[in-house]
This record gives structure tokens, sequence and C-alpha cells, in this order.
């Protein structure tokens, strides 16, 4: 069998992190008149609030996004799961 292993996501471009983002399945959304940027995600409770003005990426967002990521990975087809959805 072939063994899998899961390469972290270290990113100061917040298009790329967005991008995987919405690859994995999450959504971003704009909170109105304040500025910030909620991302959401059905594998996790609560959703991440950022400032969106920001240019670079919250330690957060990527700790987050790393999460999901392994977590896909982890019920990938080998396992039988399509994926998160």
């Amino acid at each position: 069998m072939k063994n899998i292993t899961f390469t972290p996501l270290h990113s100061s471009d917040i298009y790329k992190v967005e991008e995987m983002w919405l690859l994995l399945g999450g959504r971003i959304e704009s909170v109105r008149r304040t500025g910030e940027t909620r991302y959401r995600h059905e594998a996790i409770d609560r959703p991440l609030r950022v400032n969106g003005r920001r240019g670079d990426v919250p330690a957060k967002l990527l700790t987050l996004l790393n999460r999901v990521a392994r977590l896909r990975a982890a019920n990938d087809r080998l396992y039988g799961v399509q994926s998160i959805k």
C-alpha cells in the first residue's frame, strides 16, 4: 500500500490561500462595513474572522487551512469516502 504524506501549506499570498480554501469546500464571506472576512467550512465548528484589509496571511488561517486539508486527505478514496462535501 502506498504511504500518503501531507505537506503543509506555507504561503504569504492571500489569493493562493483563498483559492485553496475554496478548493477544499470552504466559503469566504465579507462582513459588511467592518473590513473583516469570515472563513467557514463544515468541518470546523466556528468560523474564523480575520482582518480583510491585511495583505498577508494570518497564522490562524494557515493553521486552519492545513487542518482542513489534513482532514480531507485522511478521508479520501483510499478510505472509501469521496470527500467531505
